[in-house]
């Protein structure tokens, strides 16, 4: 694959260069990327050392964007056990756009660029929930009325949908609950859901995300530039939203 240089014009990023941005976006990633070169880097091989920063992630699944501006993002320290859980070393890959939900969860790029359809890479519901973290369960049970949205979130992400559920059932936004059902394998029902949602940054977002792992890379393109659009570029979420976007077109 030829990459382009300081001499070859090109209309827009290549999908080597996004991914790049993406892992080294806000977090240790960044200083081997600029060290090893771009032209020099594989994206496997980024990957293989990205580490996630847990206060980067906080900061991402806690933003006013992921929360829709309903309630204040959770102050103070981070939950016991986020770090562990940000750490994790399984990656996941069609990931919403959603309160306590992290974009850095997307660790492992390869598979995105290996299979053939994105479809093959969306949620299926039926992996078990994540053992241990009774730390963390436990500030859920604590926090969880505070900050319901977050706290579904952080539920979606242990496996723990129920909670989830229960979490967002007095409260939380129409995105909130597609964001289960999307977890949960429903990936269609998810998909209907934040189209009659009230458009903001993350049902845009979440409208291109749903629609290039169902196979319908070409219609995920639209909503996934207005995201790109709409959300600032510091954001670890305008990152993946540009990756995504880089997929549907080779996809598209």
């Amino acid at each position: 694959m030829t990459r382009p240089t300081a001499s070859t014009p090109t209309a827009q990023p290549t999908i080597d260069s996004l991914m790049v941005r993406f892992l080294a976006n806000r977090s240790d990633a960044a200083a081997a990327a600029v060290e090893t070169g771009e032209s020099e880097v594989e994206p496997h091989e980024v990957a293989a050392g990205f580490r996630v920063d847990p206060r980067a992630a906080w900061l991402d699944a806690t933003a006013q964007l992921t929360t829709g501006g309903n309630a204040p993002a959770p102050a103070g320290p981070l939950p016991n056990e986020w770090a562990a859980l940000v750490a994790q070393p399984a990656a996941a890959f069609a990931v919403p756009m959603a309160a306590g939900h992290f974009p850095q969860r997307v660790k492992d790029l390869q598979p995105l660029l290996t299979k053939v359809l994105a479809a093959e890479l969306r949620p299926t519901g039926t992996q078990a929930a994540l053992p241990g973290f009774v730390a963390l369960r436990s500030w859920l049970a604590k926090n969880g009325a505070a900050n319901p949205a977050v706290a579904a979130g952080i539920a979606r992400t242990l496996g723990d949908f129920d909670t989830a559920d229960a979490l967002l059932s007095a409260a939380g936004t129409a995105s909130d609950r597609a964001a289960t059902l999307w977890s949960r394998g429903q990936c269609a029902d998810a998909l209907a859901a934040w189209d009659s949602a009230p458009e903001s940054p993350a049902v845009l977002f979440n409208r291109g995300m749903a629609r290039l792992f169902l196979g319908r890379a070409a219609e995920a393109r639209e909503p996934l530039q207005k995201a790109i659009d709409a959300i600032p570029e510091t954001s670890g979420w305008n990152a993946l939203a540009r990756l995504y976007l880089a997929l549907a077109e080779i996809q598209g």
